[in-house]
């Protein structure tokens, strides 16, 4: 079991709240409760914040569920999204999670930025606990708030690294739009002259957008390019499940882009070189933060800068709370 009994049950009592609550505000009980857990909480930590976080959210409509076969018909009508959840509920149980997921990404993958990434994130952490109930309602929240960003498929030449700033000298003022994070981002794509602007590298590996992500955040500490690197993470946890890989990059690639230019854009400061000659303590340090904060960004920020750390061996991860 990739996760322990406890959080296990606590998803569970979880499964009856909405993906999201008030203004489209998402909600992060189920991912914070596997992040906890992946960290090493204690039952005790788990029911703290679980009880912390039930009072604000708000119960998801049972029914009416209708037999659909083109959850594609439930975009964006909450309320339908109790059909699209009971659809992806069957196509896990028939199917199990790599086949479903084969079959169901490729649809999803266009808005993989929609709500800020979180559904993307949601269905993420549901493979990673091997949680079928957890991934259903990842894939019907992605479902659910399914925007496409609009942007040129021109290939510039220019390395990944350098397309960020090279965008923010194109766009240095773009006015913070009305609304959430993304809202923000559909803002971008209607400055003039966007259509027509490249974004995507003609060569895009998932190291290079995780580099930019990680960078990018270290270099702004922005609430929105946190997202690029919690959503990064949740990335990397899909894409053996994706057929078209490419398309799963640079999908995202757009998306972090255009987070990227909805903060302003703000500069990227360079991040100074830290030699971190305790790896090990800075670890545990990170990990301690998290299992101390009734923060849920602050919990999941930790969750996946150790994770990529683990995976990537960028000492740049151990910096997040620096």
């Amino acid at each position: 079991m990739s996760i322990t009994r406890d959080c296990a049950q606590l998803l569970e009592a979880g499964s009856r709240y909405h993906v999201h609550y008030g203004d489209r505000l998402a909600n992060h009980l189920p991912m914070v409760l596997i992040a906890l857990d992946k960290l090493g909480a204690r039952p005790v930590q788990l029911k703290h914040a679980f009880d912390r976080s039930t009072p604000h959210l708000q119960l998801r409509p049972g029914s009416p569920v209708e037999e659909i076969t083109e959850p594609a018909h439930c975009h964006n009508r909450d309320d339908r999204f109790p059909s699209a959840l009971h659809y992806y509920e069957q196509q896990l149980r028939q199917l199990g999670i790599a086949k479903c997921l084969q079959r169901e990404l490729p649809a999803l993958l266009p808005a993989i930025a929609t709500a800020a990434f979180h559904g993307l994130i949601r269905t993420a952490y549901g493979v990673d606990a091997r949680h079928l109930e957890e991934i259903a309602m990842g894939l019907a929240y992605w479902n659910l708030d399914y925007h496409e960003l609009n942007s040129s498929d021109e290939q510039t030449p220019a390395a990944a690294a350098d397309i960020l700033p090279r965008l923010a000298q194109q766009y240095p003022d773009i006015a913070i739009a009305p609304g959430n994070i993304a809202d923000h981002m559909q803002a971008v794509t209607g400055q003039p002259g966007w259509m027509s602007t490249p974004i995507q590298p003609q060569l895009l590996g998932l190291e290079d957008i995780a580099s930019v992500a990680i960078t990018a955040y270290l270099g702004t500490k922005d609430f929105t390019l946190l997202h690029g690197v919690t959503g990064c993470h949740a990335l990397r946890l899909i894409l053996p499940y994706c057929n078209d890989r490419e398309a799963a990059l640079r999908y995202f690639w757009q998306g972090l882009a255009i987070a990227y230019l909805s903060t302003g854009p703000k500069v990227i400061e360079p991040v100074d070189e830290e030699e971190i000659k305790n790896i090990p303590q800075r670890q545990e340090k990170i990990r301690e933060r998290a299992l101390r904060s009734d923060d849920d960004h602050v919990i999941k920020l930790a969750y996946s800068a150790l994770e990529e750390f683990h995976y990537y061996g960028n000492s740049d991860y151990l910096q997040v709370f620096n």
